[in-house]
């Protein structure tokens, strides 16, 4: 299962999950993002896991697609909470940033 909780801040979006990233709990992820991006027109986006106990290979990639989704609607994103390991196979662009907390996020991101 996986929460994801929502909160705006100065235009920023930040989504908090907690629980087990999967490629089962991805959907909910990944439609949550999509109705963000492209029904409400948010381009800055604080991607918080530190509560998420599990990823799998696969929600990865889907989380890798996703990012994708932004960068081609010239958005920008923020990710705090996961390991250096992930961090390396991440796709590396100008438009995302690895951060310690959701503050050091506010720093990279700004209207």
């Amino acid at each position: 299962m996986l929460g994801i909780s929502k909160e705006v801040y100065r235009g920023i979006l930040f989504l908090r999950m907690k629980g087990k990233f999967t490629k089962e709990t991805t959907k909910s992820f990944k439609e949550e993002l999509d109705n963000l991006l492209y029904k409400q027109g948010l381009h800055y986006f604080v991607l918080n896991f530190k509560e998420v106990e599990y990823f799998d290979a696969l929600s990865f990639s889907i989380l890798e697609s996703q990012l994708c989704e932004i960068y081609l609607n010239c958005g920008k994103v923020a990710i705090c909470g996961i390991d250096s390991k992930k961090e390396q196979r991440t796709l590396e662009n100008d438009n995302l940033y690895f951060v310690q907390n959701e503050l050091d996020a506010c720093h990279y991101l700004y209207l």
